[in-house]
Order: C-alpha cells, then sequence, then structure tokens
C-alpha cells in the first residue's frame, strides 16, 4: 500500500462522508487520517457540516449530538468494514484454492485407474 498525501485525502473527503470510497482507497483514506490531525480536522469539519444537515431533515426530538463521537463510530464502522472484506476475500481465495486441490486430485485418481486398466 503505497499511503496517500494531504492533497489526495482531500479529494476523498466527500467520498467518504457519502460512503462510496473503494475498499482499498477507504484503508488508505482512514490510514492517512489516522496519522494527519490536519486532515482529520477537515474530515471533522465536513462531517459535523454534513450530519447537522442531516439532523435539520429528521425529526427534532431535543436530544443533543456529539458529532465527534457520531465520526469516530463511522471510522470504527468503516475499518470492521474494510476487515471484513478482507476476510471474505481470503476466504474466497482458500475456497478456490481447495476446489482446485480437489479438482486436480481427482485428475490425478482418473489418470491413475485408465493407466491401471491399459
Amino acid at each position: 500500500m503505497s499511503g496517500i498525501d494531504c492533497r489526495q485525502a482531500e479529494t476523498l473527503v466527500a467520498r467518504y462522508i457519502k460512503h462510496t470510497l473503494s475498499t482499498d482507497e477507504l484503508e488508505e483514506f482512514l490510514d492517512h487520517i489516522e496519522h494527519c490531525s490536519s486532515c482529520y480536522d477537515e474530515l471533522e469539519t465536513y462531517f459535523i457540516v454534513h450530519e447537522a444537515i442531516q439532523q435539520l431533515d429528521e425529526k427534532e426530538d431535543g436530544t443533543v449530538l456529539d458529532f465527534r463521537e457520531l465520526l469516530e463510530q463511522d471510522i470504527r464502522r468503516s475499518r470492521r468494514y474494510i476487515r471484513q472484506k478482507r476476510w471474505l476475500h481470503f476466504l474466497s481465495v482458500i475456497f478456490f484454492m481447495a476446489v482446485v486441490i480437489v479438482a486436480a486430485s481427482f485428475v490425478v485418481f482418473l489418470v491413475m485407474e485408465v493407466t491401471h486398466f491399459l
């Protein structure tokens, strides 16, 4: 993973908030904001504005939202999403390898049986 710089991270903020980043982009973005307080602050600002606008559209029940906590929850959800995607990819590779091994074993078995009868 090559990592991204601040300029690249800034271009990903809106897509992060809309949850439209690919898994690789999401992971690089989260890694960057974890170590760059300036980019994290920018994300936080945009996130708060986005959430505040969302709240204006929803029913007012008098509760006060902790936007910082909402952002942290969103980041944790994104990290879980990345782990799940990576785990599913790993399992699919293992499954594919198992199918190939079983198929190859079957072919070897058939070849041995055919040559045994010849």
